[in-house]
């Protein structure tokens, strides 16, 4: 009898390390999947031009070529007449994330808080309508945002293109936030609101701390899509001096040929940041984006 339960131990216990290596193994190849794109990306950048399109192709560059990088914050190669300024493009998205950022944390945390505390009449219908605005897709909402700022005369100016992104990011901040504010109990608000502080006071000093992994979560996530904005950009800013990073490939797009280094070298400047920032808070998003799922 012992032997027999030795014998089934020892074959569960296999069973269990096959399966843990069959599963690593598979989030091995879909991780490596996920960051080839990035790597490939990263090390075009720094290949010499004649290599880029060498058959069978180089997956390491042979030496690193910077030249791009330099062309693009400042030092053009000679013969160029038109210089890529890159600073230029990363401070035109540094405004728009920021004030995409801004624009959806202003009326967010307001519009969540009052979903999650209030009984208010159509607030079930509004729900569902923040959940179907995110099935549509951005392209759909191009033609009447550029119609709509055009009769206001609003279009070529940041304004434009943050207030798009806002109303991109808006509905899924509020979904966010309200499921963190219905984890706070209510009696920590009844009793500061006891003490004396208003509910604005009350929103200010005792929940919105208890929902900073959420309130974090929306930032990141009001600020990357500024960041990386390209339609809502490409629509409604006709002067290039107002582009963001995105739009500054179309410096290395040319009738006849791409300059994939050029390419591929803002792609890059364009993901660090968000690589930097998803590394540094991780443990934040992911909190502040699972914070109420089982509810």
């Amino acid at each position: 009898m012992a032997a027999e339960w030795i014998r089934l131990y020892r074959t569960e216990r296999t069973r269990k390390r096959v399966t843990k290596g069959v599963l690593f193994t598979i989030a091995l190849i879909a991780t490596i999947a996920y960051i080839f794109p990035l790597f490939w990306m990263v090390s075009t950048s720094i290949k010499d031009p004649a290599d880029i399109m060498r058959d069978p192709p180089l997956i390491l560059p042979r030496d690193v070529n910077l030249e791009i990088y330099k062309e693009m914050f400042g030092s053009p190669p000679e013969g160029t007449q038109i210089p890529v300024d890159g600073l230029r493009y990363m401070k035109n998205s540094l405004i728009i994330g920021a004030g995409t950022m801004v624009l959806t944390m202003l009326f967010a945390v307001p519009a969540a808080y009052g979903l999650a505390r209030f009984r208010l009449r159509g607030s079930n219908i509004f729900m569902m309508l923040l959940l179907v605005t995110q099935m549509l897709p951005e392209v759909l909402l191009v033609i009447p945002m550029f119609i709509f700022f055009r009769e206001l005369h609003f279009t070529n100016n940041y304004s434009s293109v943050i207030i798009a992104d806002a109303a991109l990011t808006l509905p899924f901040c509020i979904l966010i936030l309200r499921t963190g504010f219905l984890q706070v109990p209510r009696d920590l608000e009844e009793a500061a609101l006891i003490d004396g502080t208003t509910r604005f006071g009350a929103l200010r000093r005792v929940i919105v701390p208890m929902v900073r992994p959420n309130l974090i979560a929306v930032t990141l996530f009001a600020f990357l899509v500024g960041w990386g904005d390209f339609v809502f950009s490409l629509s409604f800013l006709q002067d290039q001096e107002l582009h963001p990073l995105a739009l500054g490939v179309y410096n290395f797009i040319g009738y006849y040929r791409i300059r994939w280094e050029g390419v591929m070298a803002f792609s890059t400047i364009i993901a660090i940041p968000v690589v930097i920032i998803i590394l540094a808070l991780q443990r934040y998003f992911v909190t502040g984006l699972t914070t109420g799922s089982v509810k």
